[in-house]
C-alpha cells in the first residue's frame, strides 16, 4: 500500500470517527418527548388540534405575541395558602383550561422569555394531571422570533371546552415528608437546590446539592443537549437511575430542571412544590451554606 493511500485511508477514517462524536452530541431537539425547536412547530401550525401557549407575563403578551397563541401564565393554576405557589387543586386546574379552549387530545406547545421556566411549570402542570401531547420552545420567544414567526397583538376568540384533568401523577411530586425522609436518611435519594448561590447562602435543605437551572443552559439561553445535561449531573455524582427531588423557592425553577432531566434519560424525577417557601416556615432541619458552590446570578422564583 503506498503512503498515500494510506493517508487518504486515514483521513476517511478520522472524517467518520469526528462525524460519530457530531451525531453522539446533538444539540436539537427534534424528536423529543417534551421539548420541541421553534422551526419544528411550523409545520404543525395547521394541525386544528395545536395550540401555542404563550406562558409570559400579561403585559408581554400585549405587547405582541405569537398569533393564535393564547395566554395562560403558570400563577393561573397555583393557589396562595399554606404557601405561595403550590399547585391548585384538580378543579381549578379543569377549570382554568377549560376556559382557555384546552382540550384533553390538544397538542400543546408553551414558550416563554425566563429561560423556559415558566413554560417548564405549566409543562409540568398539565403531566401531572395526564396530559400527553404537550411540549416546551426550546429558547422560547427568542426562538419564535428568530424562526420569522409572525406576530401580532390580536388576541384570538377562545371556544370554551370541557378538559378532564386525571388526578395528580404522584410519581412526579414531591412532599415536604419525602423531602425530610431523606433529608434524615429514612429514603434514599438526591436533593437539587436550584435557586441562585446567594439563595442557598442563605438557607438551604440539608444536604441538597447547589446547581442553579441557569446551568442547564448554552450561552445563548437554549436549553443543553440531552448528553451535556446528563454529563453535568453526571459530574455531581447523580446518576440516571437516583431518586431525585429537585426545588427551588416556589418551585417554578424547579420544574425547568425536571423537564431537562427527564429528557437526558433520568428515570426517577419528582418537584417538591413546596419548595423553600413551605420548608423555610416549617420546623424542619435547615443548614446555612452548602458544600456544594456553583456560581449564578439569577434570582426568580
Amino acid at each position: 500500500m503506498t503512503i498515500t493511500a494510506r493517508r487518504l485511508i486515514a483521513i476517511v477514517g478520522t472524517f467518520i470517527l469526528m462525524m460519530s462524536f457530531v451525531g453522539c452530541n446533538k444539540t436539537s431537539y427534534d424528536q423529543n418527548e417534551n421539548i420541541i425547536e421553534a422551526n419544528l412547530l411550523k409545520e404543525r401550525l395547521s394541525d386544528v388540534e395545536t395550540i401555542v401557549i404563550d406562558a409570559r407575563s400579561q403585559e408581554d403578551y400585549e405587547k405582541g405575541h405569537m398569533v393564535g397563541a393564547i395566554h395562560l401564565a403558570p400563577e393561573a393554576l397555583t393557589v396562595s395558602e399554606p404557601v405561595p405557589g403550590l399547585i391548585a387543586p384538580l378543579e381549578t386546574v379543569e377549570a382554568v383550561l377549560s376556559s382557555k379552549g384546552i382540550k384533553n387530545d390538544s397538542k400543546i406547545y408553551i414558550y416563554d422569555n425566563k429561560e423556559g421556566i415558566y413554560a417548564a411549570r405549566l409543562w409540568w402542570v398539565l403531566k401531572i394531571h395526564g396530559h400527553q401531547d404537550v411540549k416546551v420552545i426550546n429558547n422560547g420567544e427568542k426562538a419564535i422570533v428568530q424562526n420569522g414567526f409572525e406576530l401580532t397583538l390580536d388576541v384570538p376568540e377562545i371556544t370554551p371546552s370541557t378538559y378532564q384533568a386525571a388526578p395528580m401523577d404522584e410519581s412526579m411530586i414531591a412532599t415536604m415528608e419525602d423531602v425530610l425522609r431523606v433529608v434524615e436518611g429514612e429514603s434514599e435519594g438526591v436533593i437539587i437546590d436550584t435557586r441562585s448561590m446567594a439563595e442557598y447562602d442563605e438557607g438551604a435543605v440539608p444536604g441538597a446539592i447547589l446547581f442553579p437551572h441557569t446551568k442547564n443552559l448554552y450561552t445563548d439561553g437554549s436549553f443543553k443537549s440531552p448528553r451535556d445535561v446528563y454529563l453535568d449531573y453526571n459530574d455531581l455524582g447523580i446518576k440516571r437511575e437516583d431518586a431525585v427531588i429537585v426545588y427551588c423557592k416556589s418551585s417554578v425553577r424547579a420544574t425547568q430542571t425536571a423537564l431537562l432531566l427527564k429528557e437526558a434519560g433520568f428515570t426517577d424525577v419528582k418537584v417538591y412544590d413546596g419548595a423553600w417557601l413551605e420548608w423555610s416556615t416549617k420546623d424542619t432541619p435547615k443548614t446555612e451554606k452548602s458544600e456544594e458552590v456553583v456560581p449564578s446570578t439569577q434570582d426568580a422564583s
